[in-house]
């Protein structure tokens, strides 16, 4: 008996699930500092000191997953710039196939991401997946990031979810955490979320390289 018979519901994150990581990490970690120093006409690891220590003031809260935020911390209009690297945007290896196979066995499927509502819409028209969800939740729409139990408490009024029936896949361990917290039964992490990095492990959560694995 594989895992997903134990599930009606199947719950997913986008960047690093569903969606290559690599996208992510070029945009904030290489494309955004090379703007900003652009416009300030200053030198590259001037702007990135800059900016990777305006990161760790708000990691983990909603500030850090808000565009609107960092167009005003940086003066930059990250809706805008968003879609000058989207020809990066991929779905990960067997994404499709995942997606196929959970509208044929009738699960409930339901996106749960931190992302803007921008940086979604950009997404899901470059990846044409947007028509296998229920739903797809933004941590914006509840003003709480996923690691905040306030969140997972709104999902599950939202959706009248039952957590015990429930298969949360993150790429994240902290977030996988607060999902447990929160009450979700079945937990997976994913081992590689950015294709072009190593592979991560989990302490507290068995991680799988590929959707396959759940069967």
């Amino acid at each position: 008996m594989h895992l997903l018979s134990e599930v009606d519901t199947v719950l997913l994150d986008m960047d690093g699930t569903l969606l290559d990581l690599h996208y992510d990490n070029h945009f904030w970690m290489e494309f955004v500092p090379s703007q900003y120093a652009q416009k300030l006409q200053i030198p590259l690891a001037e702007a990135q000191h800059h900016v990777f220590a305006q990161y760790a003031k708000v990691s983990g809260r909603l500030d850090w997953y808000c565009y609107d935020h960092w167009s005003k911390t940086f003066g930059l209009d990250i809706h805008q710039l968003q879609h000058k690297t989207k020809h990066k945007i991929q779905v990960r290896s067997d994404t499709l196939w995942f997606l196929e196979r959970l509208s044929q066995l009738n699960k409930r499927v339901v996106m749960l991401t931190n992302a803007h509502r921008s940086g979604i819409a950009v997404k899901m028209q470059e990846t044409g997946i947007s028509h296998y969800f229920e739903k797809i939740i933004s941590s914006h729409d509840y003003q709480a990031a996923k690691e905040n139990p306030h969140f997972w408490q709104s999902v599950e009024s939202d959706l009248k979810l039952d957590l015990s029936r429930c298969l949360f896949i993150d790429d994240s361990e902290k977030i996988l955490k607060a999902a447990e917290l929160a009450g979700v039964a079945y937990l997976r992490g994913i081992a590689a979320p950015d294709s072009t990095q190593t592979a991560q492990n989990m302490r507290d959560f068995k991680v799988i390289k590929l959707f396959s694995e759940l069967f």
